[in-house]
């Protein structure tokens, strides 16, 4: 089960990552809201959606960039790209750090029966949250099986055509219309038999302009790795607002297709579909809570010309998307040590006491390093100003053993050395 333990802690530190990413983005909510559209939000929010999964953060981790980034000054640990704030366990137990930004760290210890106690925690959390999907799977299917096909005179009271990759079901007792994705660039929209024509013909364009949108894959995308992260609150306000700007999005595009007096209606169905049972695992039309931000939107909303698709401000605000991306959630560090594991290595491995049978140093020097996920190098000038060099496996190897190489007339440390012990003394 110590397996399972550190599974368990690696993805506790992808969540602990990604929340505060999103923690930031939510902060900028009042400056985003002011220069960013809907649908540029959106984007922005997809984007972090995929640091939810290991694999992409560890991918960007890779990417070169000539300045630090938010997860450089985040994480202060990193195996292979992935973040190590919270460490791995060894199946003993042992004692272990927390790291923190900037290199700092706190102590704590675990005894030999609490790793497989986490394990166990890991197994649990993995089936409920598997069980959670499976029921909004079964949630969603059993309201889908409920609907009946549209008619061809439906289709003229929506005044749509028929589509081979949409269908179109109409569904008593829903709390609200929703669209799902059914296979690759096929989707299913779910529409309330209830509603009367013009009512249904406004929904249908909203549920629409969500498939255009391609919003039922980015909800996918954002229910998977809220499934996977549930235990962080950050996350769910995340989820919160990313459906609102979808919602806010889709508004703009049908607001955009309807005349003034059709506007003034969509306003109107806004307000009397407004719910509080939105339907999870699909993305909801009218089952939002908020639909007093939405309609004072529609209230605000101008036409604006082609043109505007292209200007200024359109330009500008995909600029603050990219930077905002880049900046946010690209690059990290891909193997970085902690100060705090390097010094405890060092003690347990003996590394010191092997390199004192080589190498000099007095009271005062101050050692640098900087380590990945197998190796650690450490350079110190000796009393006679020459720069020696401690080289060591971080972990005992079976074939090798403890591995501790030492050399002398090495180069000077470069900017990736951290200070290890300033005025530390040879043992």
């Amino acid at each position: 089960m110590a397996f399972f333990g550190s599974l368990f802690f690696t993805f506790l530190n992808l969540g602990l990552v990604l929340g505060a990413v999103m923690g930031v983005l939510i902060l900028l909510r009042p400056v985003t809201n002011r220069l960013l559209a809907p649908r540029q939000r959106v984007a922005l929010w997809g984007v972090g959606w995929f640091l939810g999964f290991g694999a992409f953060m560890a991918y960007v981790a890779r990417l070169p960039l000539p300045f630090p980034t938010f997860p450089d000054l985040l994480v202060s640990r990193a195996e292979d790209g992935w973040p190590m704030i919270l460490p791995q366990l060894a199946q003993e137990g042992g004692d272990y750090f927390l790291a923190l930004p900037g290199g700092g760290a706190v102590p704590f210890s675990l005894p030999g029966w609490a790793v497989p106690a986490l394990g166990w925690v890991g197994v649990l959390y993995a089936a409920a949250s598997l069980g959670l999907c499976v029921w909004q799977d079964v949630r969603v299917r059993r309201l889908r099986r409920a609907g009946e096909p549209l008619d061809p005179a439906g289709y003229d009271g929506l005044r749509a055509a028929r589509e081979e990759d949409l269908k179109i079901l109409l569904c008593p007792g829903l709390p609200t219309s929703f669209v799902i994705r059914t296979g690759i660039g096929r989707h299913e929209i779910v529409l309330q038999k209830e509603l009367p024509p013009e009512q249904l013909r406004l929904v249908f364009l909203h549920e629409r302009a969500h498939t255009a949108r391609h919003d039922p894959w980015l909800q996918g995308l954002m229910t998977a790795v809220l499934t996977l992260h549930s235990w962080n609150p950050i996350l769910w306000a995340a989820c919160y607002f990313t459906r609102r700007d979808m919602e806010l999005a889709c508004d703009q595009k049908v607001l955009e297709q309807l005349s003034e007096e059709d506007r003034r209606a969509y306003a109107r169905t806004l307000v009397e579909l407004a719910s509080d049972r939105p339907v999870w695992g699909g993305v909801t039309c009218f089952g939002e809570c908020d639909a007093s931000v939405r309609v004072r939107a529609a209230a605000r909303w101008e036409p604006r010309g082609d043109e505007e698709d292209f200007g200024p401000k359109v330009i500008l605000g995909w600029m603050l998307v990219i930077a905002l991306a880049v900046f946010l959630m690209l690059g990290g560090p891909w193997d970085k040590a902690l100060r705090a594991d390097i010094l405890q290595e060092m003690d347990q491995l003996g590394v010191w006491d092997r390199a004192a049978q080589e190498l000099t140093w007095d009271e005062g020097t101050t050692f640098y390093a900087k380590g990945d996920g197998a190796f650690a190098s450490v350079k110190f000038q000796g009393p006679d100003g020459t720069w020696q060099q401690i080289h060591y496996r971080r972990y005992e190897s079976d074939r090798y053993g403890i591995e501790v190489h030492c050399g002398v007339g090495t180069s000077a440390p470069d900017g990736e050395y951290m200070v290890l012990i300033p005025g530390g003394e040879s043992e």
